[in-house]
């Protein structure tokens, strides 16, 4: 069981570095990817992309039980990933939730 201050790593991006990146391309890429997690058995899920278009770069996200998994669905579905690095996020205490 992980500690508070030590959360178990369930996130994991695809660090793409993609000169030239369109929305064409990377609405294909969001689709390929998305279709790979969906039919893989390791219970891999695509949660989305962000894209920096002054610097090329593109964060595939994905939810999942280890880098390993991550990069397999990754690798078929063609993304043009340099890494898979693992991620953290942290919540916004006053973020208003919705009931």
């Amino acid at each position: 069981m992980a500690r508070a201050d030590s959360p178990t790593v369930t996130e994991y991006l695809a660090e793409c570095l993609w000169p030239g990146v369109t929305g064409a391309r990377l609405t294909e890429a969001d689709l390929r990817a998305r279709r790979s997690a969906a039919s893989h058995e390791d219970g891999v899920g695509y949660v989305g992309t962000i894209l920096m278009p002054d610097d090329e770069v593109v964060f595939f996200v994905f939810n999942g039980p280890s880098a390993r998994a991550v990069r397999a669905v990754a690798a078929r579905a063609e993304i043009p990933f340099e890494r898979i690095v693992p991620s953290l996020r942290t919540s916004n205490p006053t973020e208003r939730k919705e009931p």
